[in-house]
């Protein structure tokens, strides 16, 4: 999926930049929900969101509802960029699919997608790991 960044001309994007735009794309029209969603602050969410306007993807206008807040849309170009990412990633299920069949990815996108909801255990500080996909 990342790679078809780099096709699109935006390869100097990062995954959490390209992940946003997702979300923005899934209906998220917030930093606030972003950042919550990402587990980043609001503070660098911002910035982020701040490289997606200025790289003409994310449309940031004042919120009809909160005057504090803004409202995040994507561009055409975001739209564009959105749906290529999106068909680049079915395309990444379709492989893991054909390699290792329907119901175990079922069952790792159950499991990912429990791991995600749940609250980070508190007695295991040192269990926190990152991981960069380039």
């Amino acid at each position: 999926m990342i790679g078809t960044l780099g096709e699109a001309g935006y390869g100097h994007l990062t995954s959490t930049q390209a992940i946003t735009l997702l979300f923005v794309g899934r209906g998220m029209d917030t930093v606030t929900q972003l950042a919550d969603r990402a587990g980043l602050t609001t503070q660098a969410m911002s910035k982020i969101c701040a490289v997606l306007q200025s790289d003409g993807l994310l449309d940031r206008q004042p919120h009809t509802a909160d005057a504090r807040s803004r409202h995040l849309a994507l561009t055409a170009a975001g739209r564009r960029l959105h749906d290529r990412l999106s068909e680049a990633g079915a395309e990444a299920e379709r492989t893991w699919a054909d390699l290792v069949g329907t119901q175990t990815l079922e069952t790792v996108r159950a499991a990912l997608a429990a791991f995600a909801r749940s609250p980070e255990p508190a007695t295991a500080p040192s269990a926190h790991v990152r991981i960069r996909f380039t």
